[in-house]
């Protein structure tokens, strides 16, 4: 089975793993992220409790690949952005914009936050994950 060096070298993992891990630490509201491949794959993971990397990157894979025909079929563009809103909390899924790699990001925060201020968290985080894996 593939692992997360299959999918980007060794210094493209450990980028990914520190900026997610500088995610979490600044914002306290989120309580989870994760780096996978549009294949489903793990990548880099800071999850809490016994949530599965695994898993969580194959449903994320298979949600924005429906976001993406939903868009397509309705006519409102390309899918960017999913945002679960759930009882307990709330699992923004995204692309990663990178010119050669497909990669999403998943982050988990609690229902205190504000939508607003995790959206433009999460995606400064992708933003600059695509830019320091350019730079590689």
């Amino acid at each position: 089975m593939s692992t997360s060096v299959d999918v980007l070298g060794r210094t493209e993992t450990a980028i990914c793993q520190k900026l997610i891990d500088a995610l979490l630490q600044t914002h306290a509201e989120i309580s989870g992220a994760l780096v996978s491949s549009i294949d489903g794959f793990e990548v880099a993971a800071s999850l809490r409790g016994k949530i599965s990397a695994a898993r969580l990157s194959a449903m994320t894979s298979s949600l924005l690949a429906l976001g993406e025909a939903v868009g397509n079929e309705s006519g409102v563009g390309t899918c960017r952005d999913i945002v679960i809103d759930a009882s307990a909390g709330r699992v923004l899924l995204m692309d990663i914009l990178h010119p050669t790699r497909k990669l999403l990001l998943t982050v988990l925060c609690n229902t205190r936050v504000t939508l607003g201020q995790v959206l433009w968290a999460a995606r400064n985080c992708r933003q600059e994950i695509g830019q320091r894996l350019d730079s590689e």
